[in-house]
């Protein structure tokens, strides 16, 4: 008798259960889903909508938990949190990502390092690029997050920081010039090309930037080829027609150098060259080389000329030349056979 008894009740509750089941969603449905919170890439139909498709049961037996995982695997939504409204209402509570970079072509990376790539909306304009070991995102982030401050303060805008396999960390600015930081003493290469950043704006516009060296920096200047040779501490540099600057006084002296050395007519002249050629003296002496023109001679005195004195030597302080001295003696013999006649 008891078996008996104590199988209806067991049958009894499954039936509850199943009747409850049943009808709960059909007497207590969830007819309302309210979103809270700021949504810039997506709108609320949508969030209502996923969550709709995701709800079994009703306000009772609705699983929040999975809904929740629903609302959170949308692109940029970061957090969710939901609860129950008596007597319909669910309320959905969202906080979207908030990126702080771009990583690789189609990621974005936020403040805290959590790499997420959007399906939906598009990539916010303005943001630096980041590269890198998702892994290491975070130590990214922290480091441009700070960069970023110190070097607006010199005034330069971060494009791009890059992390390669190696551990060698590279900087893109905004102007153009390309940062190599290395492996190694980051911070302290940073600070002292944040430093020189004066002395560098106002030498030209510098396309490489090598901070690898234990005293002074490489440069590679733009539409320049000026080179100047020094040695690398962890790695030699990829800086080709570079000139390495040592302080402002190495750096005023490579400019001065720089000015002091001039091309003129394919011929190299500088200081410290006795009697620098011109491109007027190199151009006559090419000329004088083709025409075979003769070198003039200052004679110690004039002489007058023999005969009727209307020879090309005859007239008194005329320079005499080799072309002069022969036509003065032709002259003298057509005067002596003159006179035998």
């Amino acid at each position: 008798m008891r078996a008996v008894t104590g199988l209806l009740l067991l049958v009894a509750m499954a039936g509850g259960v199943w009747a409850f089941g049943y009808w709960e969603p059909r007497l207590l449905p969830v007819r309302v889903i309210e979103v809270q919170g700021a949504l810039h890439h997506h709108s609320s139909e949508l969030l209502q909508k996923t969550i709709g498709e995701r709800l079994t049961g009703g306000i009772l037996t609705a699983d929040l938990n999975d809904l929740k995982r629903a609302a959170e695997d949308l692109a940029w939504v970061g957090k969710a949190s939901l609860r129950r409204v008596w007597p319909d209402r669910l309320q959905v509570k969202v906080e979207e990502h908030k990126p702080a970079a771009r990583w690789g072509r189609d990621g974005l990376v936020t403040a805290e390092g959590l790499v997420f790539h959007p399906r939906t909306g598009t990539v916010p304009a303005g943001l630096p690029m980041l590269e890198g070991d998702e892994q290491r995102a975070p130590e990214l982030v922290s480091r441009y997050l700070k960069w970023r401050d110190d070097l607006m303060l010199a005034g330069q805008l971060i494009d791009g920081v890059a992390l390669d396999a190696r551990g060698a960390w590279r900087l893109d600015l905004v102007s153009g010039t390309r940062v190599e930081l290395g492996t190694d003493h980051i911070e302290q290469r940073l600070t002292r090309f944040i430093g020189a950043v004066a002395q560098l704006e106002a030498a030209g516009q510098a396309e490489v930037v090598d901070m690898r060296y234990s005293n002074g920096f490489a440069v590679k200047w733009a539409h320049s080829t000026e080179t100047l040779a020094a040695s690398p501490t962890d790695s030699t540099p990829a800086v080709q027609k570079a000139s390495v600057v040592k302080g402002a006084k190495g750096k005023a002296a490579a400019r001065k150098t720089v000015a002091k050395t001039k091309t003129v007519s394919g011929a190299r002249t500088a200081e410290g060259i006795k009697g620098p050629k011109t491109a007027k003296s190199i151009a006559a002496a090419e000329s004088a080389k083709k025409t075979g023109a003769t070198k003039a001679v200052k004679p110690a005195a004039p002489k007058a000329a023999s005969g009727t004195g209307t020879g090309a030597g005859a007239r008194k302080g005329a320079p005499v030349t080799e072309g002069s001295i022969t036509d003065r003696k032709l002259q003298a013999q057509t005067d002596r056979s003159t006179r035998s006649r």
